[in-house]
């Protein structure tokens, strides 16, 4: 159950001003809206993925963000039938990128930049961003599994979205259900010996603080440009959106909750053209 960690969904949103006032994000909005992919003829990608995955989310934002149409294959935790056809690749997300099997989410961003150029091939191979880019995979992406069944009862409610998967059998979503809850509730300490996590909260607030501290006044890392580390910070944390630790999270963390809103609004809406049968 580990391998759920590699994935999430794809949020939309807009921060609006109140009546009769200019809001100073407008601006900020206007400029993140810019896209940097300069081909005409995007790439056709299909995405194999855990709905809970923050790898996976990372992806979409990063797709969501670039305006690049998509569909998304729900895999089978227990069985991943949907993946059989990659033999030494079981973990999510895996893209078909124009037909060709790319795996990690690391390289399929990377791919998908490669494949449209534009300015995103420089904002990749800058320092600062590269440095962000690992922190979120190595140091954020990490701690969400933990805080997310820390008991039977949060690993069970991250595990419900198993039952508004269109193309699982009632049968699949009961056993998805139950056994999954329960690895996934068993795999705790093994994860936390693992990343050497004691207090899973208490690390997880202060890894997002180490963000929202280099945000600053922001509104985003770089200032008024959305930059390709904020959209891969804001797709991992959208991961556990709609879970307990996600309230607790935004609860205890109002400059993150603020940031997200406004990396929310600058993404607009999803791309998703539907999950493929």
């Amino acid at each position: 159950m580990a391998t759920l960690l590699r994935g999430m969904r794809s949020p939309s949103g807009f921060i609006a001003a109140a009546p009769g006032q200019k809001s100073a994000l407008l601006p900020a909005l206007a400029a993140a809206r810019s896209r940097l992919f300069s081909s005409s003829s995007p790439p056709k990608v299909q995405m194999y993925q855990y709905e809970i995955c923050p790898f996976c989310c990372k992806v979409k934002a990063f797709m969501d963000w670039q305006k690049l149409p998509y569909t998304t294959v729900e895999v089978n935790p227990l069985s991943k039938a949907e993946i059989k056809f990659s033999e030494g690749y079981r973990k999510v997300p895996i893209a078909m990128i124009d037909g060709e099997q790319v795996n990690d989410s690391t390289k399929i961003l990377s791919a998908l930049i490669e494949k449209t150029g534009g300015g995103l091939k420089a904002a990749m191979a800058d320092p600062e961003t590269a440095k962000w880019m690992e922190w979120c995979d190595k140091e954020l992406a990490v701690l969400l599994f933990p805080n997310i069944t820390r008991s039977f009862g949060e690993s069970w409610q991250a595990f419900k979205y198993i039952g508004e998967v269109p193309t699982f059998s009632g049968g699949t979503k009961a056993a998805n259900q139950f056994a999954g809850s329960v690895a996934m509730w068993l795999a705790n300490g093994k994860l936390k010996k693992k990343y050497n996590i004691t207090d899973e909260r208490k690390q997880l607030l202060d890894t997002v603080q180490t963000w929202v501290d280099a945000v600053g006044e922001g509104p985003f890392l770089g200032g008024q440009q959305l930059g390709l580390a904020d959209v891969a910070v804001y797709g991992v944390i959208s991961a556990i959106r709609g879970l307990a630790a996600h309230d607790e999270l935004m609860q205890a963390s109002p400059g993150l909750g603020k940031w997200c809103d406004v990396v929310r609004g600058a993404i607009g809406g999803a791309r998703p053209l539907g999950g493929a049968p």
